[in-house]
């Protein structure tokens, strides 16, 4: 008989080491849902099997191409879990287990999410009050506020509701959601969208300048940007850009707003800034500001 665990033949592992990385398609699957485990295998030219895990228990095996092995599988009970996935070697690379992956089931029970709004046509830059309530209320977690794929914001439920106050600072419409997070008694759930008709900017004319208190910086070290209004009663945002990239915005506060950056790459960066406008003044962009970045 060959030698080997309870009479079966163990092929040799090779010698080289391998590194096994577990990901999941998402952190907060609901019960029953799908879901796709990745175990990604370092060097990439590792071949053989992958078992995935729930703890001790066995989820399945996925074969290896292109270093990667995936397996769909679901779960049927809430909680958190413990997930890791070990490769199992071949004739080159030695096995190897990925660290542990902590994912949260959510619930199986259904719930939906209501979103309302303080004013469906606020002016530029008012302020509007968005309010998330969840069915069942008894449902904990969190609720996350968006303008089509941009964050405005994530508040905590009390009482199965959650808050927040925001700005727009573009005109025309807007398409507000509110997603609940899920808990372990309750699935995720996301309301409808909100259209929001923002008022239209003034006509008024404004400009605005940049200025930097120097034109060359050393990499890694930050330097304070100003936009300056014209005329000074002009609130709204301004977006500080190094060419289209966005840098990063701020308030206007008595005609001014300050950003503070810092560049990585060495050479020319062309800044600009731009006011959004607001319901008296109209939107205005900056001459181009040089900042020369070097080496230290």
């Amino acid at each position: 008989m060959l030698a080997g665990c309870n009479g079966f033949w163990n092929p040799p592992q090779g010698s080289t080491a391998s590194t096994t990385t577990l990901t999941s398609s998402t952190a907060s699957p609901a019960v029953n849902a799908s879901v796709t485990l990745t175990a990604t295998i370092s060097p990439s030219a590792a071949t053989g099997t992958v078992t995935f895990y729930n703890g001790s228990k066995s989820l399945g095996t996925g074969t290896l191409s292109s270093g990667t092995a995936t397996l769909k599988t679901s779960f049927s009970t809430a909680g958190t879990l413990s997930l890791t996935a070990t490769y199992g070697g071949d004739s080159n690379y030695a096995s190897s287990t990925s660290s542990a992956l902590s994912i949260t089931v959510t619930g199986e029970t259904a719930s939906t999410t209501t979103l309302n709004a303080s004013s469906l046509s606020p002016a530029l830059g008012a302020s509007v009050n968005l309010s998330a309530s969840v069915s069942p209320s008894s449902a904990t977690g969190t609720v996350a506020f968006s303008n089509g794929s941009t964050a405005l914001g994530t508040q905590t439920l009390s009482a199965g509701t959650a808050a927040i106050s925001t700005s727009f600072w573009t005109s025309g419409n807007q398409s507000i959601t509110a997603a609940y997070s899920g808990d372990s008694t309750y699935a995720p759930s996301t309301s409808s969208e909100v259209p929001i008709d923002v008022g239209p900017h003034g006509s008024t004319q404004s400009s605005v300048s940049l200025s930097a208190p120097v034109s060359t910086i050393d990499t890694g070290v930050t330097v304070v940007l100003t936009a300056t209004m014209t005329p000074p009663a002009a609130t709204g945002q301004i977006t500080f850009l190094d060419g289209t990239t966005v840098l990063g915005t701020a308030l206007l506060n008595s005609g001014t707003a300050a950003f503070t950056q810092g560049f990585s790459t060495t050479g020319s960066h062309s800044l600009t800034a731009q006011y959004s406008g607001d319901p008296n003044y109209a939107p205005a962009t900056s001459a181009v500001f040089t900042l020369t970045v070097t080496s230290p």
